[in-house]
């Protein structure tokens, strides 16, 4: 009993001090995250005294925001796929996970969009927790896992995760998913790939990670937690199970991403690469904006996948060929967008970026300044109506 006791003491205050770790950099990004954008609708308001609470969330719920408030409010639409630009069929361009989970805090929080705000919270706390514990089991080193928190919560585009969008949810998931894989628990590693499926279908990328780390753990001889990997993919089919029976088309999913509302087709990276660069030359104002963030960021990535590979020995190849499918996924189109929101989900990015910086700490303060300021103005960028990624 008292072993038990001292045991349970033990992981409490273990718990507590990977919190004491993430939560200063969750309070901070929060802060930017709704100051930014509801302080610049305040300021554009045309009206007198404060704005609406209606006027100032709307900033969080534009672009996939919206979407994902329609699921949760309404649903998928039912019927044969419609695939004319603007019609509800888009919808099932989005995975469940997410809206399912705003749709349910919903009934206590009567505004969806503030239910969204709620759960793009929690998964991004949970997400950054994760992350300390898998920078503190990978290095044991306080500094870098705080370093690794911090580049999180104030990533350029982290507005995304205090906004109705998916990637907080999947980034818990993902984060949660990689941690149990390098604890050598499978079973939790695929329940948590599981739920990441069901959130983003970047989720697939943990996949290859898991069996890899699983093997290489078992110097190649597969066990019964390789069972667990290969059932985590169940998961989406129940999504295709539910637009098959609510559409009559179980590849609804594959139709609405290659039709024009989204033009997700397959391609080379380097295909994509030189579309979008040709936008980013040609385009004006804004686009020309969006497409030059797709390039610095789809490079940026690219070359961390890289370091990461030439450093196998110190950092897991498991953790590595989840980076590269994900990058892959992210790129592998006719052109890049949504690239940076990418590349925020691929965590081990930011043990890579805690390793790059480990020997010249006095450089983390001005990377964190210099995102945090970077992300406080793309933030003010979406509630002005400018589309950023």
């Amino acid at each position: 009993m008292a072993s038990a006791l001292a045991a349970a003491r033990k992981s409490a205050a273990r718990q507590a001090g990977v919190l004491r770790i993430a939560l200063p950099a969750f309070v901070a990004g929060k802060l930017i995250g709704l100051l930014s954008p509801m302080l610049t609708m305040w300021v554009r308001n045309p009206g007198a005294g404060v704005p609406s609470g209606s006027t100032l969330l709307q900033p969080f719920a534009l672009w996939d925001g919206a979407a994902f408030t329609e699921i949760a409010q309404q649903g998928y639409p039912s019927g044969p796929l419609n695939l004319t630009l603007g019609a509800s069929g888009h919808l099932w361009a989005y995975f469940p996970g997410y809206p399912l989970l705003v749709h349910v805090v919903s009934v206590v929080v009567p505004n969806t969009i503030l239910a969204g705000i709620l759960v793009s919270a929690a998964g991004e706390l949970i997400a950054l927790i994760f992350l300390a514990k898998l920078i503190l089991l990978e290095r044991g080193d306080e500094a870098s896992a705080r370093f690794a928190c911090w580049a999180l919560a104030v990533f350029p585009y982290a507005f995304f995760l205090t906004a109705v969008f998916s990637e907080s949810t999947f980034l818990a998931a993902a984060a949660a998913s990689l941690y149990y894989m390098r604890q050598g628990k499978d079973g939790r590693a695929s329940a948590a790939a599981a739920i990441a499926m069901l959130v983003r279908v970047t989720g697939v990328a943990l996949i290859p990670a898991l069996i890899v780390d699983h093997l290489i753990r078992r110097n190649g001889r597969p066990g019964r937690g390789l069972i667990a990997i290969l059932a985590a993919p169940l998961s989406p089919l129940l999504f295709v199970a539910v637009a098959w029976l609510s559409t009559g088309d179980p590849l609804a999913y594959l139709k609405v991403e290659r039709s024009a509302s989204f033009n997700r087709v397959f391609a080379w990276p380097w295909d994509g690469a030189q579309a979008t660069f040709r936008s980013f030359v040609t385009g004006t104002g804004g686009n020309s904006f969006v497409f030059g963030m797709e390039m610095l960021f789809g490079v940026v990535g690219l070359v961390a996948v890289v370091w990461m590979a030439w450093h196998w020995r110190t950092i897991a190849p498991s953790l590595t060929v989840f980076a590269a499918t994900a990058w892959l996924m992210g790129t592998s189109v006719v052109y890049w967008l949504s690239v940076p929101r990418y590349e925020m989900t691929v965590v081990p990015i930011y043990l890579a970026l805690a390793d790059i910086t480990r020997r010249h700490p006095a450089t983390r303060p001005v990377l964190i300044a210099v995102s945090a300021g970077w992300m406080g103005f793309l933030a003010t960028l979406v509630a002005t109506g400018q589309f950023v990624a």
